[in-house]
């Protein structure tokens, strides 16, 4: 039995320090990185690109086979080839070399190949990573408003259980009437009821949190305020999404000047060594070798040629209408979260200020009520008054943490 009362007290501790932890957004976001499956596998696809790389330089170096070959012919009477032409068997065992030569441009254009491929996987990562950053970001900004919420109505809990039992003291003592401690206990009840209601919508965000950032944890967290700051001026040119526009105009050329390469002509040489004979019994009287050089001349190929290219043509034409809508987006999209931005410093400044006002009059009437002067409904209204208009400022601190999210998603987008 005592054994098992220290065990309940040790998990209770262990319960107690896991809910006083803290973790801040650049930890979710940390997390989100290191477990997101699709940024390992851009990282793994760029790791795969040095492998291309070398596979083009082996190319390069000259191709050894070994070539062997028996073939019989039997030839009687009125059945089999022509003796003349098969000599009735055909035994060979030679080491064959080629290489291909004068072809500099197509192993240039394959490395281009290579090295464009990589770009446009390092920038789509670059891309995914920025999008993944931007929705834990606004996950962990929809947790912490919930947060905020909670912490500042448990606030209100306590302060009304506490002015509960003043207004209670002041019924037994026939200052004030049934009826407004009654009417402070249904508020106080319906408090309770709304804590309630925002601590299970809280651990509800935080596990989409959890789940956005690949965390295996129930364990409820203290979140940390963000601060969140414009990351320098709009500037299209660095934006990876507008980049990878850029990077794919050049694979389309490169492309282009493959489809040239491919219809040049073509000169390789080969040689092979070791013995081809009509008779395995004298193979050895038989051993040579030979050498060459070949040459493959394109002519005529039903116009491909040109029917490639201009299916090109049309993918930069697709292309760049994509880029130049995505330009115009651009810049709108900043001015109209500038404009945005600036709106909700305005309307916060003046808030902030009427929740001064709002503050002082709580805690005038606060005083009049401990002291019997004023009616409980007055001051509920009054509480009820300071709850939303701070709602409503901690509504509007984290539009602008969101609009700040968006701006930065841009300028790195």
């Amino acid at each position: 039995m005592l054994r098992r009362f220290f065990l309940i007290i040790f998990f209770s501790g262990l319960t107690l320090i896991a809910y006083n932890q803290t973790h801040n957004l650049e930890f979710y976001l940390n997390k989100g990185i290191h477990n997101s499956p699709l940024l390992n596998d851009y990282k793994n696809q760029i790791s795969s690109s040095l492998a291309d790389s070398l596979i083009i330089r082996a190319a390069k170096k000259p191709l050894i086979q070994g070539k062997s070959q028996l073939l019989y012919s039997p030839a009687y009477h009125n059945f089999g080839y022509d003796e003349v032409i098969t000599d009735l068997g055909n035994y060979s065992a030679v080491v064959g070399v080629s290489q291909n030569i004068f072809n500099k441009k197509e192993l240039s254009n394959k490395y281009n190949t290579v090295n464009l491929q990589k770009q446009l996987v390092n920038n789509s990562s670059l891309i995914s990573a920025n999008e993944l950053n931007r929705l834990i970001t606004e996950q962990y900004l929809t947790a912490y408003s919930g947060y905020c919420d909670l912490n500042f109505n448990k606030s209100f809990l306590e302060l009304f259980k506490k002015e509960n039992e003043i207004v209670k003291q002041y019924v037994n003592n026939g200052v004030y009437k049934q009826t407004d401690y009654l009417a402070l206990l249904v508020e106080t009840q319906s408090q309770e009821i709304l804590v309630r209601q925002l601590e299970s919508q809280y651990r509800k965000d935080l596990s989409s949190l959890n789940q956005l950032c690949g965390i295996n944890d129930s364990v409820r967290y203290e979140l940390v305020g963000p601060e969140l700051k414009v990351k320098g001026n709009p500037d299209i040119s660095k934006s990876p999404a507008y980049l990878h526009y850029k990077i794919d105009s050049i694979r389309i050329e490169n492309e282009k000047m493959a489809i040239d390469i491919r219809y040049k002509p073509k000169v390789n040489w080969f040689a092979d060594a070791g013995f081809l004979t009509s008779n395995p019994w004298n193979f050895y009287r038989h051993f040579g070798y030979s050498a060459g050089v070949g040459l493959n001349l394109p002519i005529y190929d039903g116009k491909q040629k040109g029917i490639e290219k201009q299916k090109l043509e049309f993918d930069q034409n697709t292309r760049l209408t994509y880029e130049d809508t995505y330009r115009k987006q651009y810049f709108q999209k900043i001015q109209q979260l500038t404009s945005e931005l600036k709106a909700l410093n305005d309307m916060s400044a003046r808030m902030d200020d009427q929740l001064n006002t709002s503050n002082q009059l709580v805690k005038a009437l606060k005083d009049q009520l401990e002291a019997g002067f004023i009616q409980t409904t007055e001051y509920i209204n009054a509480i009820k008054n300071y709850k939303n208009i701070n709602r409503n400022i901690n509504l509007i601190n984290v539009q602008k943490l969101q609009v700040i999210n968006e701006m930065n998603f841009l300028l790195t987008q």
